[in-house]
């Protein structure tokens, strides 16, 4: 059942990184999303790589925070994920999920998603 969360969670963070794409796309997002893909893929060591890249180059990226608790969670460091979580809470993005391929999700906050994640930890 855990296993299918995690399959659950990792599509549903490809589609918050894909919502973000545009044209003049950040160094930031660039990383996070090249994270996210390796994510969707399992590669959870390049995922955190160039997650952490994108951390270096704003600290505050929401999508790079809570990718990266997604890694830290499907890798057995529980700890980690729930800093990044609660970082997430705080920071309070406003950014909303407007299409995902899972039920139940469109509409939510990264803060509900964060919550969550939280709660499954």
């Amino acid at each position: 059942m855990k296993k299918n969360k995690v399959k659950y969670f990792t599509l549903l963070f490809v589609v918050l990184a894909v919502g973000c794409a545009t044209e003049t796309i950040s160094r930031d997002m660039k990383y996070s999303n090249w994270g996210i893909e390796f994510l969707s893929q399992g590669r959870y060591a390049d995922a955190e790589n160039y997650l952490n890249q994108a951390l270096a180059v704003n600290p505050e990226n929401p999508y790079a925070l809570l990718n990266l608790g997604v890694v830290y969670q499907n890798t057995g460091r529980p700890e980690k994920a729930r800093v990044l979580y609660e970082k997430v809470i705080k920071l309070n993005p406003t950014e909303i999920m407007t299409k995902s391929k899972q039920e139940g999700t469109a509409g939510k906050t990264l803060v509900d998603l964060a919550k969550e994640n939280l709660q499954r930890l």
